[in-house]
């Protein structure tokens, strides 16, 4: 016998006492308890005190196991993985699943090691999943690819659980052979899914294939099904994606055994200001969800999905990951212990950071060609248009507020000089996505409604999941000197107007992260939303809806650099329709 069953054996006294209110999501009950911390480990539990060398009392406090996270894309956070960490442990959590795929579709393989890196300057415990679509789709231009052999290599990583969302759901059904390889390559693993709206026959045709999970579910009876086709459903409450209010319902019918909260994507902003897990915790409870069950599908669940044996609980064996919070309504933590030793108080992080970023985290990945504004042009036929006095009718892009779904609409524009040009006056605008990696120069173009820009234009770096240069404006050339300034700067968020710069968040890191804290990062962000809404935007987070046009994964219309697409039909289609 050895190891930490020594640990829970000895009789010589405990290295910690905690005493206090325990939440015990095991059997659901809430009581006065004694937990017991032996090398990082808990090893007694129970009504009466033991020999301690330490012991602290937590009053009023409840004690709950740290919080888990088990989808979430740290990138968007818009931070990288050591400030990520500084920002939610004093938030409770101490365990997140992270799927870097957005690194990966600009670095490969060499960005997912520099994240697992970095991720191991702090206390958190960032468990991996391998990107499963690098690129998400054809229809795209990705700075890299991962195939089989790549997935074979990063499966030796010890931080890695499984495959990661496998977004390609038509290809799965149609028994595309490379991402059927890809699924076989990591059987035995945990494979999540991503099948938003995917019902019935091709849905059956998902889960056979070996799929475990979906965080994609927008309602009650989408997420039922799912359910009941033995599938886990990962209740997502995010930056943009918010469907707890909806989904909550699968839960108060007494069915959180193969449930849980992620997040998926958090802004800076947002985690400081709303919070993390424990943000979807408060929600859930609003929602009418009983709070023993909200703690559990954030933290035994999880660690039952991910095989995370020794998380998930306060019980002998596992490790001292626990979260002392206010009440069971509010979720606000007071203290937060990782393996016995606190690294966070009343919203501090006191766990340091070991060592230093990457030496390659910085370089440069923005091949961006330099492009003018005629480039940007969106040229109709007049002779075709003969007949219809000067107007056309487009595909539109159709934005849903707190929604990754698009609408797929159709208006009447007009064209001069053979082009279509943004009608700011009816929220009609020009979106633009440029090829960012290879320097091909080629540009998709469309429109989209939903920003109500009156003026200017905005452009990010960050357009999932292939992540090539995204821009909505009024006009050309405001839309031109914003993608030239993302070259300028390797990456980032901009904004301008009448060719000015107004604001912009330099991200350096694969164009997509900042190495700075989450309070600087959000300060950004916040003066960059603050200026958008003087040019008239009224989204609540226009940068994080703008990265979501991009992705061609989700219904119903999106654009990438090859063009509009149709994402019903999985292919490029024309902008103007007959």
């Amino acid at each position: 016998m050895s190891g930490f069953a020594d640990s829970a054996l000895s009789r010589s006294p405990v290295d910690l006492l905690l005493h206090g209110n325990l939440l015990n999501v095991y059997s659901g009950n809430i009581s006065e308890s004694h937990v017991g911390i032996r090398g990082g480990k808990i090893s007694y539990v129970g009504k009466k005190p033991i020999p301690n060398r330490n012991s602290v009392k937590l009053g009023s406090g409840y004690m709950v196991p740290a919080y888990i996270d088990g989808h979430i894309h740290i990138e968007s956070s818009l931070m990288i993985p050591s400030q990520f960490a500084r920002t939610v442990i004093p938030r409770g959590t101490c365990s997140v699943v992270a799927d870097p795929h957005e690194i990966a579709n600009v670095r490969g393989v060499e960005g997912v090691k520099s994240m697992i890196r970095d991720s191991l300057r702090t206390q958190l415990r960032v468990y991996f999943m391998i990107p499963s679509c690098v690129p998400a789709t054809r229809l795209e231009t990705s700075g890299a690819e991962i195939g089989i052999e790549d997935i074979k290599q990063l499966k030796r990583l010890g931080q890695i659980l499984g495959l990661g969302e496998v977004m390609n759901y038509q290809g799965v059904i149609d028994r595309d052979k490379e991402v059927l390889g890809k699924i076989d390559a990591c059987r035995g693993m945990v494979i999540d899914g991503h099948a938003p709206g995917l019902r019935g026959e091709g849905l059956c045709a998902y889960v056979s294939a070996g799929i475990n999970s979906d965080h994609e579910s927008v309602t009650e009876d989408e997420a039922a099904e799912k359910l009941s086709l033995g599938m886990w459903v990962m209740i997502r409450e995010g930056s943009t994606a918010k469907s707890l209010a909806e989904l909550a319902k699968i839960v108060s019918k007494g069915s959180p055994e193969r449930a849980m909260l992620v997040t998926d994507d958090r802004h800076a902003e947002d985690l400081l200001t709303e919070g993390h897990i424990d943000n979807c915790l408060r929600r859930a409870v609003e929602a009418g969800v009983d709070p023993v069950d909200a703690v559990r599908m954030t933290t035994l669940k999880p660690a039952e999905y991910f095989g995370l044996k020794d998380l998930g609980g306060i019980a002998p064996g596992k490790w001292a990951d626990i979260t002392i919070v206010n009440n069971l309504r509010e979720f606000i933590a007071e203290k937060v212990f990782i393996g016995g030793k606190i690294v966070a108080k009343d919203g501090r992080y006191l766990g340091g950071m070991k060592g230093h970023l990457p030496a390659d985290a910085e370089m440069s990945t923005v091949n961006l060609k330099e492009i003018q504004p005629q480039d940007l042009s969106i040229p109709y036929n007049q002779m075709q248009a003969a007949l219809e006095e000067d107007e056309v009718t487009a595909r539109v892009i159709g934005i849903v507020e707190d929604q990754i779904v698009t609408e797929d609409l159709r208006y009447r524009m007009r064209f001069r000089h053979g082009q279509v040009q943004s009608d700011p006056e009816r929220d009609l605008l020009k979106i633009c996505v440029a090829e960012r990696h290879r320097g091909t120069g080629r540009i998709g173009k469309g429109f989209v409604k939903g920003f109500e820009l009156i003026e200017g234009a905005i452009a990010s770096t960050v357009a999932h999941d292939s992540h090539n240069a995204i821009a909505v404006g009024t006009n050309d050339s405001d839309l031109c000197r914003a993608i030239d300034r993302l070259r300028e700067m390797n990456g980032g968020l901009v904004i301008l107007n009448e060719g000015k710069v107004l604001g912009e968040l330099p991200l350096p890191v694969a164009g997509l992260m900042s190495t700075l804290e989450a309070a600087e990062v959000a300060g950004k962000v916040r003066k960059l939303k603050e200026t958008c809404a003087t040019l008239g935007c009224k989204l609540r987070n226009p940068f994080m809806t703008l990265s979501f046009l991009a992705l061609p994964v989700i219904p119903k219309l999106k654009i990438t650099d090859h063009g509009l697409v149709d994402v019903e039909k999985f292919e490029v289609v024309n902008l103007f329709v007959k």
